[in-house]
């Protein structure tokens, strides 16, 4: 049986709110999959808590739930007709209590209003309060339109909001060694396929087998649990306008990073792009705009999406989603043929994780500030950690494949001709040179020579180290 992982910080911090003697809203919000309501429910454990489940549906039969949910904990069965009711109920408590509303946002469909009326009922008593309210929200805009934006009612009202992000993979090989004894290879290319998402990774270790492309096929092919899962996601986020930003998150996932190639990729106009890409990035958090960790300039922007999951169903699924209606088995053999290509990219971030694991516990050869991609040109390289204070970089090569030493030292040759690119205290500075490997052999010669040399095998010490919260 899976255990609770992970998410210490997040449960010490609302175990401080709730420890304090005044009242507060804290909102837990996040992509759809991640743990939300998990997260709540280890919380809630032993705890004063009444929970909501907000369905779209008329408000009299969500009252009667409340009263269903809240004379189980008052051990007395009340009357709510309206909202006055319930606030007002709730306000003559004196006792703490936690008020979970899960899929808060939506109450704006139930009742247009229900937001103007909590904010009144809130500003007048949270001060005579101790209650704790948990707002749970799986729609990323919505949410933050609801509690950002500054003409809604609730702006400035929460105590917190809490981004709740997927696993990394070293929590995510935590959460399938409950099912697999995974070498650490499969269990990247699992990360890789279902990122960090604990419900995907449920699904992958319920269903599936310790062969990760197996897995994928059979969850994605064969039962077709998980083909339809971007789509139903991501349409309910979106709206209307969700062909659009599909045909930009399909561009992005094929390796269009720059606005001039989604533009050219989709049809759709710079102007609509610019607009979109803005959306994703700002209001829903799907894509992350980067520049690069150096040298950059405002022309240099370039986008990629933040989801291993959605990067690989826009980049594998939703792309060629009519052949998989058509003809699965060839749709599968067109997949597995770019599928190295892929992990490769994905191994990048892999890595990145890596790195800021080793600086956490003081592994590296020196502390870094900054990490991240740079790119001039034609030219890129993967990954460079700074220190800006001891003017020490660190420049690394990310390759998902098994070198020799020779294709190693030619890998480095070329690293160290871009890094004379990169412009930072060019004659001041210390500078390291390293490739991350998928297997590195005769990896200790290299690391004699003065090379920072790593292979999945280093990564080994980081994994299960994730906390279980409970069972």
């Amino acid at each position: 049986m899976v255990g609770f992982i992970n998410r210490k910080v997040e449960l010490r911090t609302l175990e401080d709110i709730y420890s304090s003697g005044s009242s507060s809203l804290v909102v837990i919000y996040g992509r759809r999959r991640v743990g939300k309501t998990e997260l709540t429910r280890e919380f809630i454990k032993g705890k004063k808590a009444v929970y909501f489940f907000i369905e779209i549906k008329p408000e009299a039969m969500i009252f009667k739930d409340m009263e269903e949910s809240l004379g189980e904990i008052l051990r007395i069965k009340p009357r709510i007709d309206n909202w006055d009711d319930f606030f007002n109920l709730i306000f003559e408590q004196k006792e703490k209590l936690i008020l979970v509303f899960d899929e808060f946002q939506n109450l704006g469909k139930v009742n247009p209003g229900i937001f103007s009326k909590f904010q009144k009922y809130w500003d007048i008593n949270h001060t005579e309060s101790q209650h704790m309210f948990l707002i749970i929200g799986s729609y990323v805009g919505m949410i933050k339109k609801i509690f950002k934006d500054t003409k809604e009612p609730l702006f400035g009202r929460a105590t917190m909001l809490f981004n709740i992000k997927p696993f990394n993979f070293f929590d995510s090989f935590t959460f399938l060694k409950a099912f697999f004894e995974l070498e650490i290879e499969d269990a990247s290319k699992f990360y890789f396929i279902f990122g960090g998402v604990p419900k995907y990774l449920l699904l992958a270790g319920q269903m599936g087998t310790e062969d990760p492309v197996e897995t994928f096929k059979k969850l994605f092919i064969d039962t077709k649990i998980l083909t339809e899962e971007g789509k139903n996601i991501l349409t309910l986020e979106f709206g209307s306008e969700h062909r659009s930003y599909f045909s930009i998150l399909e561009a992005i996932s094929s390796g269009n990073a720059t606005p001039k190639e989604i533009s050219d990729y989709t049809g759709l106009q710079p102007g609509a792009v610019s607009k979109y890409l803005h959306e994703l990035v700002h209001n829903y958090e799907i894509v992350i705009r980067e520049k690069p960790v150096i040298m950059s300039r405002t022309r240099d922007t370039r986008y990629f999406l933040m989801d291993n999951f959605f990067n690989f169903w826009f980049r594998f699924i939703y792309r060629n989603s009519r052949l998989l209606e058509i003809n699965p088995e060839r749709a599968f053999e067109m997949i597995m043929h770019d599928i190295n290509s892929y992990f490769g990219k994905a191994f990048e971030k892999q890595a990145v994780e890596f790195l800021i694991e080793m600086n956490k516990k003081g592994l590296m050869h020196f502390e870094f500030m900054d990490i991240g991609r740079w790119w001039h040109k034609t030219e890129e390289i993967d990954i460079i950690t700074l220190n800006k204070e001891k003017r020490e970089i660190s420049f690394f090569e990310c390759k998902w494949s098994s070198l020799d030493i020779k294709e190693a030292q030619i890998i480095l040759a070329g690293l160290k001709r871009k890094a004379a690119l990169v412009n930072w205290y060019n004659a001041r500075r210390k500078e390291k040179y390293g490739i991350i490997a998928k297997e590195m052999k005769d990896k200790e010669k290299l690391k004699d020579m003065g090379y920072l040399v790593f292979d999945l095998g280093d990564f080994t010490p980081f994994l299960l180290t994730a906390n279980y919260g409970g069972k």
